[in-house]
């Protein structure tokens, strides 16, 4: 009989029962927990090695609950659908030939979660507070410590070989090497990405991530390395699928093939991997192309969170009635209403200038004025197939979207399934041919979505409706506490919290000053209407 080391008997505890609250967005709990718990291609380091990898300086586990949760994820408890208990969109991608991997899927990051009188809600499809940095750095770190401490690689290496059968052990200089040399590409990964902008709980520039992705790593190119500075909250994702446009910049159409392109460059985003060689017609990749159909189609159920008034109390009559009025005068313009029962719904976002809304403008500025080295792909055609030559000299975009293509048509049969799974008929996308605009989409269920603006900026429905120079000029993002009065998360300081600072670069609380003169008792009408929304 195997030896079990005594901190793997924490596998072995009683699970408690799960006591979070689930309001009723149109999903059940089979639905919820595949789309939790369901690879899109995502390969971090090897599975093994994250169930057994212990935190820098402790002998507790990287993946422990306590320290999971500091870093914002979701935890669960163990069921059918996620039999090693992980948090909430930290998934395994399996894997015959190469062993089998953790990664993160779209529900790490479109998650919420929020408390009340610490009462957990689950919020589907929600605005996600993990600290996507704080996790790398804390897996690199990890690996590090393991590598050179011997006492912890010792019992990292009896955990690993633990895990596998008798014949498939792993010798500890071959381990060694394989840390080294996932420490190495990390290592170079965080170089590439490295920004003077701090991402703390519930942001990421994932554009900026990914377009170095393909324009720097995958083309081995260092020379197009672009800095990551413009990071921006996790968008909500209910009514999302029924949207014409998608993404903050509205740069994604919303009209088949698009959102099977717009999830493929997800999972390459999020630590898929991708083989692109010139004279290749298609590219080979980790991308689980029909888990996106099905994640696609699922989307398309969700509806909003409504306010719980069971737990957070019931509406004012008098000052909804009002908050009414001023929302139809100030807001429905940009935000229109949404009939959630309406399940083929089809919605169109307004498109807002980024100089007319005056938010930051560092966003929309990095996406259309970078250009990179086209490198071996120059001459190749923009699809693989068709369109026109990429040239010399382009925008990061191009280059995405010729990576994302070549390996949808690398897997053809699954490609076909995909759409044929996630083919909705959305509304026609806006022409535009300069995306420099950012999107106002319907606010329902936006009470459970802040800090708002795009890059999170702003801690409240309050706040968002004082003039830019009265709101907070710094707070705090991480508790999930509930804001019952202004409407938003708890954002004094706190275990556990990220430092949010809108001065620096990318920050900027400024701009949306729509309803902003409005007297106080009118702005706390409108915030009473808004949340009942």
């Amino acid at each position: 009989m195997k030896k079990i080391i005594p901190w793997l008997l924490l596998f072995a505890m009683p699970l408690q029962a799960d006591d979070t609250v689930y309001l009723d967005q149109g999903w059940d709990h089979k639905t919820r927990q595949q789309l939790s718990f369901t690879s899109f291609g995502s390969r971090i380091i090897p599975y093994d090695w994250f169930m057994t990898l212990e935190q820098p300086g402790s002998t507790r586990l990287l993946r422990d609950n306590n320290n999971m949760r500091a870093l914002g994820f979701i935890t669960t408890v163990a069921d059918d659908y996620n039999p090693d208990g992980l948090p909430v969109g930290v998934v395994r991608d399996r894997d015959r030939k190469n062993g089998d991997y953790v990664g993160l899927t779209c529900a790490a990051c479109h998650t919420g979660q929020v408390s009340i009188n610490g009462k957990r809600i689950r919020i589907d499809g929600g605005q996600a507070l993990i600290d996507y940095t704080g996790f790398e750095q804390q897996i690199l770190a990890s690996l590090k410590s393991t590598v050179n401490d011997n006492e912890k690689f010792s019992r990292f290496s009896v955990a690993i070989n633990e895990r596998h059968n008798a014949d498939k052990n792993i010798d500890s200089l071959t381990l060694t090497a394989q840390i080294k040399k996932r420490i190495a590409e990390l290592e170079e990964r965080f170089a590439v990405n490295a920004t003077d902008v701090p991402y703390g709980h519930g942001r990421l520039d994932a554009f900026g991530q990914i377009f170095n992705a393909i324009a720097v790593e995958a083309l081995a190119m260092p020379e197009n390395t672009r800095m990551p500075n413009a990071p921006t909250s996790y968008p909500v994702l209910w009514d999302a699928s029924h949207l014409n446009i998608v993404q903050w910049n509205a740069s994604a159409p919303n009209k088949e093939p698009g959102p099977l392109f717009q999830n493929a460059i997800t999972a390459l985003a999020v630590y898929g991997t991708v083989s692109i060689h010139k004279d290749k017609t298609t590219y080979p990749s980790s991308i689980r192309i029909s888990n996106l159909g099905d994640i696609q189609r699922d989307f398309y159920q969700l509806v909003a969170p409504k306010w719980p008034t069971e737990l957070a109390g019931g509406f004012d009559q008098t000052k909804i009635a009002a908050g009414k009025k001023l929302y139809d005068q100030h807001c429905l313009e940009c935000h229109t209403y949404v009939d959630p029962t309406h399940k083929k719904r089809k919605l169109r976002a307004v498109l807002t200038p980024y100089k007319e809304v005056g938010t930051d403008p560092l966003m929309v500025e990095n996406f259309t004025q970078h250009k990179v080295k086209s490198g071996i792909l120059e001459g190749e055609k923009a699809m693989v197939l068709f369109g026109d030559k990429l040239p010399a000299e382009t925008s990061p975009l191009d280059l995405v979207t010729h990576a994302a293509t070549g390996a949808l048509l690398n897997q053809p049969w699954q490609t076909t399934k995909a759409l044929f799974k996630e083919y909705r008929s959305n509304d026609d996308p806006p022409q535009q041919t300069v995306y420099n605009s950012y999107k106002a989409r319907p606010i329902n269920g936006v009470w459970a979505s802040a800090p708002y603006l795009h890059n999170g900026s702003v801690p409240t429905i309050y706040d968002l409706l004082l003039p830019a120079a009265q709101r907070p000029v710094s707070f705090y993002v991480g508790n999930t506490e509930l804001d019952l009065i202004k409407v938003g998360h708890q954002s004094h300081e706190a275990p556990n919290t990220s430092f949010f600072n809108t001065q620096l670069p990318g920050n900027s609380n400024a701009g949306h000053e729509y309803g902003t003169q409005l007297s106080e008792d009118e702005r706390w009408a409108l915030v009473e209407y808004v949340k009942s929304l």
